[in-house]
């Protein structure tokens, strides 16, 4: 199976994000963009308010590819996997705790007041509440948390197909629109907004990566290549106990000493 080709994150550094949030309309919402340098996760993080523009706020930031798109053809992609971290307690009511990635294959011009002229913008919409449980650790040893180290928090990562990001055009859906071409992508952003009233108040969303699944990629094929892998890690770790703690007998078999 083809490899996932990560875009942004894991191994592959992050682009510079610019905020692009609801004050460009009069609005008071405010967000970041920070990696961590040690673990080279991000967080996209900020405070969503939808009181001054009377129930419609949004928070995002943005990143371009320019003068090169990003290269994604369906021919050889079936969408982006998205690893993040889930959050780490139950929100409070109206916490945002909804996100979405947005991707837009065309450039916006520019109007004579340097404004950006809206495009269609193809969104992807995540609930990271759906995600949230009590095994959020991976597990050490007693001795090792007596040494200092401390647990990672574990990552979760879903599959966003081409077909599941929806068209929409100043908000709305645009039910005429082209078909998302991923093979040139000009712009990626991550949303937080107020849908009418529904969430508001300080929301952070930390991601791991941003890579993008083979072709003909499935939750279902994502979970097999990591079952795959984890079961040859797995088989490694035995034989290797197996060639310390015991001798391979005359039939070809390792026998415990």
């Amino acid at each position: 199976m083809t490899r996932n080709r990560f875009i942004i994150g894991g191994p592959a550094p992050w682009p510079a994000f610019t905020a692009v949030n609801d004050s460009i309309r009069g609005g008071s919402s405010t967000s970041s963009f920070t990696v961590d340098p040690e673990t080279n996760v991000a967080t996209f993080a900020g405070h969503l308010d939808y009181t001054t523009l009377g129930g419609a706020g949004f928070a995002s930031q943005s990143t371009t590819f320019e003068p090169t798109r990003l290269s994604l053809p369906r021919s050889n992609t079936s969408g982006l996997f998205l690893t993040f971290l889930p959050p780490l307690s139950p929100p409070s009511p109206k916490t945002p705790t909804h996100f979405t990635l947005n991707i837009k294959d065309k450039r916006p011009e520019r109007r004579p007041d340097g404004r950006r002229e809206s495009v269609t913008v193809y969104e992807y919409e995540l609930d990271v509440e759906d995600y949230r449980d009590n095994g959020l650790f991976d597990e050490k040893e007693e001795g090792d948390l007596e040494k200092g180290e401390r647990r990672a928090r574990r990552s979760v990562t879903v599959l966003a197909k081409w077909e599941e990001f929806k068209p929409f055009y100043r908000g709305k859906p645009k039910e005429d629109a082209a078909t998302l071409d991923p093979s040139a992508i000009y712009e990626l952003s991550f949303m937080c907004r107020s849908n009418f009233g529904q969430q508001q108040g300080d929301f952070t969303l930390d991601i791991v990566s941003l890579s993008a699944a083979p072709a003909h990629s499935t939750g279902n094929t994502w979970f097999r290549s990591v079952a795959e892998t984890v079961s040859g890690w797995w088989i490694r770790l035995v034989g290797a106990v197996l060639g310390l703690f015991g001798r391979e007998s005359r039939d070809g078999s390792v026998r415990l000493v």
